[in-house]
C-alpha cells in the first residue's frame, strides 16, 4: 500500500469516528429533552481496492479504503411515558407525530414533533417548551371535527368558547382534560363539559425518511412521504394520554460506554496518521 493510501485510510477513520463522538454528544444533550430520539451511528467498509465482480470470492491481499460513518435518528423507538401535573402536557403511546406551527396563525409551516409539554399561554394557547403552538380541529356545533387537511387545523386554544354554546350560560373555565382520542374537553363553572377541538396525529409512510429539525421537531420529505392526519387509536395511530410526557430515549449508561468505544477508535486512527507520517519522514531521510 501506498503512503497516501495509508493516510486516507487513516484520515476516514477519524472522519468517521468524529461523527460518531457528534452523535453521542448531541444524544447526551438531548437526554432530558422530551419527545426526542436517539442518533445512532453505523460504520461500514468503504468500497475495497481492486475488489473482485459481482459473485466471485474476495481474494487474499485486497485491502479496504477505509471506513464510513452514517448516522441515523432512531425516530420509531417509543419513549417511557412520565406523568407530570399540567393536564394539557400529552404524549403519544404508539406511533404518530403532533403537528405544531411557530406562529399563533400558522402559514403552511407545519413541524412534525413527539414532544407534548404543552401549557396554555397568556391568551389560552397551547404552546410548548420550545415556543410551538400544537394544531387541532375545532369541533363544529354538532360535535364533529374534520381532520383530513392540514389546510383545515389551527392553534388549540382553550379560552375559545364552544360552537353553538353561550359564554355567558356556561360561566369560567374549570379545567380542560384530553382524552385518548385526543379531544380536548373544557369543563365549566356551570358543570357542563365541551369538546373544544380534536387532536389528529399525523403518519407518515416511511417515518426513518423525516428530516430532523430544530426543537425536537421533524419535516418531511419525499422518502418520508407526505403527512397523513388520523384521529387518535383510529388505524394505526396511537393514543393520546394526558397529565404526561414522552422521554428521550436516550440511556445514558449506553451513551458513555459508546462514547468511550468512539473515542478509543478515534484516537488509534489518530494513530495511525501519526505513524504513516513518521514512516514517510523515515523514506524520504533514506532516499535523501
Amino acid at each position: 500500500m501506498s503512503f497516501s493510501g495509508l493516510m486516507s485510510i487513516g484520515l476516514s477513520g477519524l472522519n468517521a469516528f468524529a461523527k460518531g463522538l457528534e452523535a453521542v454528544s448531541s444524544n447526551i444533550a438531548n437526554s432530558q429533552s422530551s419527545g426526542y430520539k436517539r442518533v445512532r451511528t453505523d460504520f461500514s467498509d468503504l468500497i475495497p481496492v481492486g475488489a473482485p465482480s459481482l459473485n466471485q470470492a474476495v481474494g487474499a491481499g485486497v485491502i479496504g479504503t477505509g471506513v464510513s460513518a452514517a448516522a441515523r435518528q432512531l425516530v420509531d423507538e417509543q419513549g417511557a411515558i412520565l406523568r407530570t401535573n399540567e393536564q394539557t402536557n400529552i404524549a403519544i403511546a404508539g406511533d404518530g407525530f403532533f403537528v405544531v406551527s411557530k406562529d399563533v396563525t400558522p402559514t403552511n409551516d407545519f413541524l412534525f414533533t413527539r414532544a407534548g409539554d404543552f401549557s396554555p399561554d397568556a391568551l389560552g394557547n397551547l404552546v410548548n417548551a420550545s415556543g410551538l403552538y400544537l394544531q387541532g380541529a375545532q369541533i363544529d356545533a354538532s360535535g364533529a371535527a374534520s381532520v383530513g387537511s392540514l389546510a383545515g387545523l389551527e392553534t388549540v386554544n382553550i379560552n375559545r368558547t364552544p360552537a353553538g354554546a353561550s359564554a355567558a350560560n356556561l360561566g369560567a373555565l374549570t379545567g380542560v382534560t384530553v382524552d385518548e382520542d385526543g379531544l380536548v374537553i373544557a369543563t365549566y363553572a356551570n358543570g357542563e363539559t365541551r369538546p373544544l377541538f380534536q387532536i389528529p396525529l399525523a403518519l407518515f409512510t416511511n417515518t426513518s425518511g423525516l428530516e430532523e429539525g430544530d426543537s425536537t421537531t421533524f419535516l418531511a420529505t419525499t422518502l418520508s412521504g407526505g403527512a397523513n392526519l388520523a384521529a387518535a387509536r383510529s388505524g394505526r395511530a396511537g393514543a393520546i394520554e394526558d397529565a404526561a410526557v414522552e422521554a428521550s430515549t436516550v440511556d445514558i449508561g449506553q451513551e458513555f460506554s459508546t462514547l468511550i468505544q468512539t473515542q478509543r477508535a478515534y484516537s488509534t486512527n489518530a494513530r495511525v496518521l501519526s505513524v504513516a507520517d513518521e514512516l514517510w519522514r523515515t523514506a524520504v531521510e533514506t532516499a535523501a
